[in-house]
């Protein structure tokens, strides 16, 4: 049973103005004969019951804070480009992000190679023998993977590709000529 954090600080739950209207044992007038017991009543219930509601209120906060932690460590993302001195990496130009003039330019320098691991995620690059003065951090680095022979993207003509080849476009096209030659007949 959760608690609210007035029950937790006073031992009891709040009087609302309901209490008022119908008489209840928090809003009992307390007479001078009964005052004594009503004090000592209190002062047991407060002892006996607050601590048990107290660890039972610690235990709720403790698994929804797990539950928190868990569902906010999913959230990120997993750290997997961990870099090895040597590695050749793309540095991320975060500059270039923001300004709208070079949207079309790259959004990646490089490549670099690792040439020191300082800790936290940070790296010193080098570009051949020249090592950089700034550091940059993982978030911003990714694997440069070359292009030994790259495919041309559309093949050159001349090519016997069944993509490009003449008789394939024609019998395709027939289908269509054929159609657009027969005379309307509902005319």
């Amino acid at each position: 049973m959760k608690h609210t954090l007035f029950d937790l600080t006073y031992g009891r739950t709040a009087t609302l103005p309901i209490n008022f209207t119908v008489e209840t044992y928090s809003v009992q007038p307390i007479n001078e004969e009964n005052f004594q017991e009503t004090l000592q009543r209190r002062a047991y219930t407060l002892l006996s019951t607050l601590e048990g509601k107290k660890r039972i209120a610690a235990a709720y906060i403790e698994h929804s804070q797990a539950q928190q932690k868990e569902r906010h460590n999913n959230k990120l993302p997993s750290i997997t480009n961990e870099f090895k001195v040597g590695n050749k990496v793309l540095l991320h130009r975060t500059k270039a992000e923001k300004q709208w003039s070079g949207k079309f330019e790259n959004k990646w320098d490089g490549p670099f190679y690792i040439h020191e691991i300082l800790g936290n995620r940070s790296y010193k690059l080098r570009l051949d023998d020249k090592i950089l003065a700034k550091v940059a951090h993982g978030d911003r680095l990714k694997h440069y993977h070359s292009r030994n022979n790259p495919e041309p993207l559309i093949p050159q003509i001349g090519t016997h590709s069944p993509l490009i080849n003449p008789e394939n476009i024609l019998r395709n096209l027939e289908p269509i000529i054929i159609i657009e030659q027969q005379p309307n007949l509902n005319t």
